[in-house]
């Protein structure tokens, strides 16, 4: 990213995201050999999504931004994911959105 490219907006810090246990705790290491350094964009899209749909809408220059990294390395991590299955994108003529497959909403327990 250049020095002169607008700085990331900040978002709440204390924003977090529930994570199946099985994406890291795997024998086999399926989803690390899968995904490789392109689980950083995964994560991304986890925060990122609605908590009951799993679906978000993102310009790749608002993610690349986001995450200080290049635009054509978001589109490689991108394309990772949707090669394994992990994420399913259309295009809306302004933005992707994205669709995380096998998503699982968050449902807090009630006492």
């Amino acid at each position: 990213m250049s020095k002169n490219a607008p700085k990331p907006k900040q978002y709440e810090k204390n924003w977090w995201s529930a994570i199946w246990k099985g994406l890291v705790v795997d024998a086999e290491g399926k989803h690390l050999k899968n995904m490789g350094i392109a689980v950083w964009l995964f994560l991304f899209f986890l925060l990122h999504a609605e908590r009951n749909k799993g679906v978000l809408k993102r310009r790749y220059e608002t993610i690349a931004r986001d995450m200080g990294q290049p635009i054509g390395k978001i589109r490689r991590w991108l394309a990772i994911l949707k090669k394994h299955g992990y994420v399913t994108t259309t295009f809306t003529g302004h933005a992707q959105v994205i669709h995380i497959n096998k998503f699982k909403p968050y449902l807090p327990h009630r006492a």
